[in-house]
């Protein structure tokens, strides 16, 4: 129906939505949908299509998009310059649609008012578990997808409502894995990790490197974290310097996406039907010499340090539960 509906080959530029960040008061970054009429924005295939127009004929403050480089650009007509912006993206797709939405219960059933104790329940089933790791590791070509919450109800729902309270409704929301790092990662989550390694050793790259992908994954093993976690950089790098401790005396993260800089991906943050997992592969891992600007993608002059960090270890969650209390939500593991 996606492909249906919104056949993005067909007339490319009106087949963007724009979403705008935000930041809440607890610090969570968000993304809300926005018109481009709101912003004053103009849509083209690529910055060459854009700057066949001449610069007198745009706005001051005129807010570019383009697609073949997918980023977002601001004109500054006092200078003449396109300048950055990072705080909007671009997602295919088609908005301002009409829809109908009829529905009606069968005559031969019948809607239950009485529910009173709504249960949120999160599951993650063993099937799309494996199919999914198959997919990372290059086994399937097609990313599996969820099963649905009918699917759900329909393998899950005769035994739980053998046990559930007549006022009980138990809600089946399928949980699916956020892929962290990696080419499989969304662009804004894919990213290149630096290590610097110990000079005073003599250590093989490529050994170095296998075994800082074994450490992420198992930093990442399916144990250690609950659906909405939150992920934080400091507690990855902290494990990995324990891991491979004292082989390295650096290990940082550099986001790809061009419209990012260093710092970007410290903190990432999971939504309540999902679960981290680590897309990273083995070259992803750059070794290098020492850290400059360059090589972070920052700005200003960067301090390295001769020795590593403290150690802080894996902070994560230790149990996991199937159900939450009425009207809560939480998190569970089926297999």
């Amino acid at each position: 129906m996606f492909d249906e509906i919104v056949k993005e080959q067909t007339n490319p530029t009106s087949k963007i939505v724009i979403l705008e960040r935000s930041t809440s008061a607890d610090g969570v970054t968000d993304y809300s949908y926005i018109t481009p009429e709101s912003v004053d924005l103009l849509i083209f295939e690529n910055k060459a299509t854009a700057l066949a127009t001449p610069l007198s004929q745009y706005n001051d403050a005129q807010l570019f998009y383009y697609i073949a480089e997918n980023i977002f650009e601001r004109f500054n007509k006092d200078t003449a310059r396109f300048n950055i912006d990072t705080q909007y993206r671009a997602q295919v797709g088609r908005d301002k649609l009409s829809f109908r939405y009829l529905h009606a219960a069968d005559e031969n059933q019948r809607i239950d008012p009485s529910a009173s104790n709504i249960i949120d329940s999160y599951l993650l089933t063993r099937g799309y578990d494996v199919e999914f790791r198959q997919w990372l590791d290059g086994e399937r070509s097609q990313k599996p997808l969820p099963p649905s919450s009918d699917n759900l109800f329909v393998s899950y729902g005769q035994q739980l409502n053998r046990i559930k309270s007549l006022s009980d409704e138990i809600i089946y929301h399928p949980v699916k894995y956020k892929v962290l790092f990696g080419s499989k990662a969304e662009s804004d989550l894919q990213a290149q990790f630096k290590v610097v390694k110990n000079p005073d050793l003599v250590i093989n790259d490529n050994d170095v490197k296998s075994r800082v992908i074994a450490a992420i994954n198992r930093f990442f093993a399916l144990e250690n974290w609950d659906f909405g976690d939150r992920f934080f950089f400091s507690e990855l790098s902290g494990y990995v310097m324990n891991e491979l401790s004292p082989d390295i005396v650096t290990f940082v993260i550099v986001p790809e996406q061009g419209n990012q800089v260093f710092g970007s991906l410290y903190e990432i943050k999971a939504e309540s039907d999902e679960i981290f997992i680590s897309g990273a592969i083995v070259s992803d891992i750059d070794i290098i010499d020492e850290i400059t600007a360059a090589s972070l993608k920052a700005d200003g002059s960067i301090t390295t340090q001769s020795t590593a960090s403290s150690i802080t270890g894996i902070q994560s969650a230790s149990t996991m539960t199937n159900t939450t209390d009425s009207g809560s939500t939480g998190g569970g593991l089926s297999y």
